[in-house]
């Protein structure tokens, strides 16, 4: 049985598949980030959502516009940034 819990925030895991799916291009530069949609794939609130995009916002791969919503950002090669590597 593995017991060993995970003690990180919710939102960070989030963020990371997030992560994940725009370094491999599955969501591509451009790409609209459907908060609600996403949040019933990943089968989580809005909340830790909203959270894991403002993560990604904040390291400037995804571009949050007003009253319009998420968005991939497009202007930014990512060739510069690696994927954490799990330990």
């Amino acid at each position: 049985m593995n017991t060993k819990l995970n003690n990180r925030p919710l939102y960070e895991d989030v963020a990371e598949k997030l992560r994940e799916q725009i370094f491999t291009k599955i969501f591509a530069p451009g790409s609209w980030l459907d908060e609600q949609s996403l949040a019933e794939q990943f089968g989580i609130s809005r909340t830790p959502m909203r959270e894991a995009i403002k993560v990604l916002a904040s390291e400037g791969l995804v571009t949050i516009k007003m009253r319009r919503g998420a968005y991939v950002t497009e202007a930014v090669s990512y060739t510069h940034l690696t994927l954490p590597t799990k330990a």
